[in-house]
């Protein structure tokens, strides 16, 4: 009886081992099956991608492309031959299976689209990414994120804005995608991703990136002219580069020369210098890689162009984070510190103007409306809190977030 139970207890502990091993297996199985790389060594491949697994795709050419999904994905790839180094990262939400082809292009023209995205407000727009995107499914897609490393090497540079895009043929219109820039401060990268929702089975999406270019044509810079003994008081003007020059010529400021032997005349008429006042006249702000790329002059040379016209005051240089802005010289600079920093960031700005619109909201109101991860709402909380821009009061359990109006921002934001 006792050598019975022993065996009955033996075999239930063999059992029991035997569970263990078959529930860590499937544990193992799981986690290799949610994360793994695929080398393809062409432009195209076909995969099957499973519920809440995750797939990165290396492309000949250094062309990466990630996916994580939720659901079944039939997935269908290719690239054009002659794009490289790009990686875009896909996330999908959806309750229904998907057949899902991508289809990419150097060109537009190549997938028959003549028309660009166009100027708009104060934005120009520039398709300089040399990869488009062709999306279509064989059903409605609930949930879409699309992005990238902003990286020069990837077509993004760090110093540059960028927002996607979507264009629909039978619309045959551009529509903006609410486009975040976030920092990695893990790896001191920053990234670009934006999301669209019910996407259309069986309809035709065009999504890439492009540039964004801020244009000041309408701006009245508050440029502070001091002529000597005249004494002019501040007026505001978009200085022509006439009228600049001719301030120059008059004004009364101490300059130290250093090893620089110019006249301020051979300053003015070198044809690069030039250039380049042309171009910090018509966008102040402009930084130094944007004038790198419309001037096209050697970096070296630009650089020692620069450091003529900062020694003779001719323009004035800001570091606003990771870039430096130049401005024409006066004594302040019409573009503050804070104003740079929430151009540079729209969701922090669009945030701050749900907050002004709407006092007493709390974090999870902001994520809902932006449909973004609550991470990343808090960062861009922390960011207008670091500014000074708002404040918050703890009401129940709710902590609740106002705009800080006594802030320079708010008190000068409508002079």
């Amino acid at each position: 009886m006792f050598t019975l139970k022993l065996k009955n207890r033996s075999k239930l502990f063999s059992i029991f081992v035997l569970l263990l091993v078959f529930i860590n297996f499937n544990i193992l199985i799981s986690q290799v099956l949610s994360d793994r790389t695929e080398n393809i060594p062409g432009f195209s491949t076909q995969d099957k991608v499973y519920p809440n697994e995750s797939v990165k795709y290396n492309f000949f050419n250094n062309i990466t492309f990630d996916i994580i999904t939720d659901t079944f994905i039939d997935l269908n790839i290719e690239y054009e031959n002659n794009i490289e180094y790009r990686w875009i990262f896909f996330q999908i939400n959806n309750s229904n299976p998907i057949s899902l082809n991508i289809t990419s292009r150097v060109l537009m023209q190549n997938f028959g689209i003549s028309r660009s995205l166009q100027r708009r407000a104060d934005n120009e727009y520039r398709y300089r990414y040399d990869c488009i995107l062709r999306i279509k499914t064989n059903t409605t897609i609930d949930y879409l994120r699309i992005g990238s490393i902003k990286r020069s090497i990837y077509g993004l540079n760090r110093d540059l804005d960028y927002t996607l895009a979507a264009y629909e043929p039978s619309q045959d219109s551009w529509v903006l995608i609410d486009t975040t820039e976030e920092l990695n401060e893990s790896t001191s990268e920053f990234s670009l991703s934006g999301s669209l929702s019910n996407l259309q089975a069986d309809t035709e999406y065009f999504i890439t990136f492009y540039e964004v270019t801020k244009v000041f044509d309408n701006w009245l810079l508050v440029i502070i002219l001091i002529v000597g003994a005249i004494g002019i008081a501040s007026i505001a003007i978009l200085i022509s580069k006439k009228d600049y020059f001719q301030y120059l010529k008059t004004r009364t400021i101490p300059i130290e020369k250093g090893a620089h032997r110019l006249s301020l005349e051979d300053v003015l008429e070198n044809e690069n210098r030039n250039k380049i006042i042309d171009l910090i006249l018509k966008e102040p702000g402009i930084h130094f890689n944007e004038l790198l790329r419309k001037t096209e002059i050697a970096a070296g040379n630009l650089v020692w162009h620069l450091d003529i016209l900062e020694t003779y005051k001719v323009v004035g240089k800001k570091r606003i984070g990771n870039f430096i802005a130049y401005f024409p010289y006066y004594q302040k600079n019409p573009i503050s510190n804070l104003d740079l920093k929430l151009s540079k960031s729209k969701l922090t700005l669009s945030i701050l103007e749900m907050i002004e619109k709407e006092p007493g909201l709390w974090n999870s109101v902001i994520t809902k409306h932006f449909k973004v991860d609550h991470k990343t709402i808090q960062y861009h909380i922390n960011k207008l809190k670091d500014l000074n821009l708002i404040q918050f009061r703890s009401e129940g359990r709710k902590k609740k977030i106002f705009p800080n109006l006594e802030s320079d921002y708010f008190n000068n934001k409508d002079k």
